[in-house]
């Protein structure tokens, strides 16, 4: 049912045997137990929890008691289960293929550009989907009963003249089960959602953090623009796999409703049936509006965020000139705040469709049929309102599923763009003089990849050599000598140089410093060095490795200890 056996259970044994369907999904299928408690296995207790502990959410019950009792912290949580974790479903294997195997066969099969994110989500996600929507049925099929059947065969006994007490009870006792057993399918639906949206988030975060991570560069994208990918375009996958899946089932819900309401009741509950099929299209026009306005606010996030991340980057320039005021404006005039207003009105309205739709629905159906003079019991008004309400009970997480999927279906486009951009070739060679560290011989470079040169191996090669002739073996810094900086010389490409004709050599054994004013070039040239930028023309060399201590030390979110190891073991000794 969670789906963890093709997770970590490989098709082939160790003896090379392929094992059995039984034996693939043996965690799958002992989640269908419904109560298991002698299984104490897995780390995390949800991996071994049965069925009922599962869709009831009861294994938190532990961590809960123990959040009552003492405060939690990283060490007394439990730790992370194996089959959310990242690595398990980005990478899997071939038999059962994560996400990052599944976005190379749709590369492989239409091509980058025509590639479909979507489509791998789904392929990646579609068991889970079918699971979910069984669970659905099966909690559809107990809520129509209860109206169809036992609260009418309970009016019916209250108004027969022979009342036998046993029945009475059966009768409400079946209304308990049903009831229980609908509300038990619903919450099992709910938490295969919340795992699957879990797994899905974590497997796409990964793989778009590992194609940033071998960018040596970000100049074909914001920061901003990444801090919005890898925050609200997951989070919106993560909303639209739980709960877009959940009103796959309405289609079959109405066709019972307007059988059984047309039964009991005649032409005049087509009406009632009517008017949820007005309100559903009106929900999904106000939820793709309030997406509209939701994604135009994405974009002026983008700038605000790349605004503020260059207004921490440069506080002590910014308060050196004192432009405090200058940047608030700056700021306060890329606020969204009135897009976001304009999306949660139209959200709040959309929200309360669901209640004003069942209402409508049965004060039009009964006027209709009292003006026609049809006769209405309470042993049929009962039933249809109760039958009503259950269409109430499922159109209501409409709003919600359209939003999520409006929103959804822009963040795989936005997503895309990282994963089909290719890191460019480095143009970081290795000097041919086994003395010289660092060389730029005659280098221009630029930030814009679009205008960056492929520059010719051959012509740079003789470049590097005649730059190796003119050089002294003495002394190598960077003076006006060895620096030349061009005039208004056309370079091919539409961006303009950064660093024009930049000459250094430097020899083992050597130190360099490099000074001059604020913005005058010396983050650049490091940069240069370091392959982040784009050669236009000349040539980088650079011996071994290097390694750059920046001004800004990389923290993040903990204490000192986590930022020193960063993930390590620690060792009390050292």
């Amino acid at each position: 049912m969670v789906g963890e056996g093709p997770y970590l259970i490989s098709d082939l044994d160790l003896g090379g045997r392929r094992r059995s369907f039984v034996e693939r999904y043996d965690p799958s299928l002992k989640t269908m137990i419904p109560v298991r408690p002698y299984a104490r296995l897995a780390p995390n207790p949800v991996d071994d929890a049965g069925l009922l502990s599962f869709a009831t959410f009861s294994w938190l019950t532990p961590v809960m008691i123990q959040s009552y009792k003492h405060t939690l912290t990283v060490e007394t949580l439990p730790p992370l289960s194996p089959y959310d974790s990242s690595n398990t479903n980005a990478k899997r294997d071939r038999d059962s293929p994560g996400f990052q195997i599944l976005w190379d066969e749709e590369v492989e099969r239409v091509g980058p550009e025509k590639a479909s994110l979507g489509r791998v989500v789904w392929k990646f996600q579609r068991t889970h989907v079918l699971m979910d929507i069984v669970a659905n049925i099966l909690c559809i099929v107990m809520a129509a009963i209860r109206p169809t059947l036992l609260i009418h065969q309970i009016l019916q006994h209250i108004e027969s003249t022979s009342r036998n007490v046993w029945v009475g009870i059966g009768l409400c006792i079946a209304l308990f089960a049903t009831e229980l057993t609908k509300v038990l399918f619903w919450s099992l639906a709910w938490a295969i959602n919340y795992r699957t949206a879990i797994r899905l988030k974590v497997a796409v975060s990964t793989l778009v953090f590992e194609n940033l991570v071998s960018f040596k560069t970000l100049t074909h994208i914001s920061v901003g623009e990444v801090l919005n990918i890898l925050s609200s375009d997951s989070y919106s996958l993560f909303e639209a796999a739980l709960f877009c899946p959940l009103p796959a089932t309405i289609p079959i819900l109405m066709a019972v409703c307007a059988v059984y309401a047309f039964f009991i009741l005649g032409p005049t509950a087509l009406i009632g049936i009517s008017v949820y099929a007005i309100f559903i299209p009106i929900q999904m026009f106000m939820a793709k509006l309030s997406s509209a306005f939701q994604r135009s606010a994405i974009s002026v996030t983008d700038k605000r965020v790349q605004t503020m991340n260059e207004f921490v980057t440069c506080i002590k320039l910014i308060k050196m000139y004192a432009w405090e005021k200058a940047f608030t404006k700056t700021i306060q005039g890329r606020r969204e705040r009135k897009l976001l207003e304009k999306a949660g009105f139209v959200q709040s309205g959309n929200s309360a469709l669901a209640p004003i739709a069942s209402t409508v629905a049965i004060v039009l159906t009964f006027t209709c049929h009292i003006l026609q003079r049809r006769k209405l019991t309470p042993l049929v008004a009962f039933s249809v309102i109760a039958m009503f309400n259950v269409m109430k009970f499922s159109i209501a997480i409409l709003p919600f599923s359209v939003k999520a999927m409006s929103e959804a279906s822009v963040s795989p486009r936005r997503m895309k763009k990282i994963l089909i951009a290719k890191s460019p070739p480095s143009y970081v060679t290795q000097p041919e003089d086994p003395d010289t560290i660092l060389l730029l011989a005659n280098a221009t470079l630029t930030w814009e990849q679009e205008a960056s040169m492929k520059s010719d191996p051959k012509k740079a090669k003789n470049q590097k050599r005649h730059f190796l002739k003119k050089q002294r073996l003495e002394t190598h810094s960077l003076s006006p000598s060895a620096q030349e900086v061009a005039g208004p010389e056309q370079h091919s490409g539409s961006c303009k140089p950064v660093l024009q004709n930049i000459s250094l050599a430097e020899r083992k054994g050597k130190i360099l410093g490099i000074c001059g004013n604020v913005g005058s070039g010396k983050s650049t040239l490091i940069a240069a060095l370091l392959g982040q930028m784009q050669l236009q023309q000349g040539v980088v060399a650079v011996s071994g490795t290097l390694a750059c201590v920046a001004q800004q030390a990389w923290i993040f979110h903990g204490n000192v200890r986590e930022n020193i190891l960063f993930g390590g073991k620690y060792d009390r000794h050292r």
